[in-house]
């Protein structure tokens, strides 16, 4: 994959994650909806029927297991940095370990955000003198 195709798929990817997040925003119609879903399923079919629908899948898998399963993706990402050659032996691609990388930092954006807004917020008691 040439670096500026890969460039294209990193932006696309999170144009497509920043899309899915706008869809759940209160107050979403249920036409802007469905314009949202069409606009990622343009980038996604795009990506599927070309040369690098693999690279593409990869990288959705991988954002899909670090929000899933975000311990034993650590672990992999934790195995990876003290064994990269095992990994790249094993057929893991410099551009896989870049695509582990994004997907890692995309859903922790997300889980910071989730968390950010169902965590409530401290209150201070009010001082009233008597």
């Amino acid at each position: 994959m040439h670096s500026e195709h890969e460039e294209a798929m990193r932006w696309e990817f999170r144009d497509c994650i920043a899309m899915s997040w706008k869809a759940l925003r209160p107050g979403v119609t249920g036409t802007e909806a469905e314009e949202i879903a069409c606009g990622i399923a343009e980038y996604d079919q795009r990506w599927q029927s070309g040369p690098h629908a693999r690279e593409w899948n990869f990288l959705c898998a991988a954002y899909s297991d670090w929000r899933e399963q975000p311990e034993n993706m650590r672990k992999l990402a934790e195995d990876l940095r003290i064994n990269p050659t095992v990994y790249a032996d094993g057929g893991m691609t410099e551009v896989q370990r870049r695509s582990l990388d994004q997907a890692r930092n995309i859903a922790h954006e997300e889980r910071c955000a989730v968390e950010a807004f169902t965590t409530p917020t401290q209150r201070t008691p009010i001082q009233r003198e008597r």
